[in-house]
């Protein structure tokens, strides 16, 4: 197992796992004869929880990563262009695109029984927001190899310098007199506020569909509920009738074997009438025999 292959598995792994199976994989490299693979190994963070988060999620959705992937690149040649119209529409994009995010990452982490608070949600919204700005971060999400929450106080790649676009008319040029606002500060504005709404509107889609579901469960169960106590109430019923048919049939019972006994009594009185009566017919027979011989 090469160093790839190996932190793939550690990051696929619940935190409590990651350094017990980090200790066995780096003495097995050791034990192996490869020193430098087995301290590599043994140097390997373990991920926080929101960052184990969000791996589980990019593991589990490759399709959503891809969404969060092209909308950076979009991002970032928007910016390029210094394109303020695109990076206006792409702002909101992206503001619809990690609300939608931070809600899947969230339900996929309770899916797993690892709830995320209110902080650790904030947290998986900033590391959204770098992955879209920083190509760094965007492939250790996509690898679903993330440390730790990750955070970019920008927009877009650091160094990249905005371009111009060609101006369409010459009412467009007069933009020296009356210079627009900066684009990228302006798309900027009030993306945290936007997100945390959308981030909150999604959440409590969520939660409403999760109080209706639970409220069709309770019903559910109510009636499930109600069948089995119909159902134990005529077990119920039957378990006596058949104790009254019991008792009466233990009651038969004990007749019938008092009549056995007083039949076998009797027939061993009869047999021994019956063995009498033989012996003194035997004693009468050689009576009347000897009498008829002299």
């Amino acid at each position: 197992m090469n160093l790839d292959e190996i932190i793939d598995e550690l990051y696929g792994l619940p935190p409590a796992e990651f350094v017990p199976r980090r200790k066995v994989l780096s003495k097995e490299a050791k034990s192996e004869g490869h020193a430098s693979l087995a301290a590599e190994v043994s140097a390997l963070r373990r991920p926080t929880r929101v960052a184990w988060a969000v791996n589980q999620w990019a593991r589990h959705d490759p399709d959503g990563v891809g969404a969060i992937l092209d909308l950076a690149a979009e991002l970032a040649a928007a910016q390029r262009r210094a394109a303020a119209e695109r990076l206006r529409g792409l702002s909101t994009r992206r503001q619809r695109l990690i609300a939608e995010t931070v809600v899947a990452v969230a339900e996929r982490a309770r899916e797993m029984d690892a709830a995320l608070s209110d902080n650790a949600i904030r947290e998986v919204g900033q590391s959204l927001r770098a992955a879209l700005a920083d190509p760094e971060v965007g492939a250790a999400l996509q690898r679903g190899r993330l440390v730790t929450a990750a955070e970019y106080s920008g927009f877009g790649p650091a160094g990249v310098f905005a371009v111009p676009e060609p101006v369409a008319d010459e009412h467009d040029q007069d933009t020296d007199d009356h210079p627009d606002d900066d684009p990228v500060a302006e798309a900027e504005t009030s993306d945290d506020l936007d997100e945390r709404i959308a981030a909150a509107t999604a959440a409590l889609r969520s939660a409403e569909e999760d109080e209706h579901r639970a409220r069709e469960d309770v019903a559910q169960r109510a009636d499930q509920r109600a069948e089995a106590a119909q159902r134990a109430d005529e077990l119920a019923a039957q378990a006596e009738r058949m104790r009254a048919e019991l008792a009466h049939c233990d009651a038969e019972l004990r007749f019938a074997r008092r009549q056995l006994k007083v039949a076998d009594d009797e027939g061993q009185s009869a047999a021994q009438a019956l063995s009498e009566l033989q012996t003194r017919v035997d004693h009468v027979r050689r009576l009347l025999a000897g009498l008829e011989g002299r």
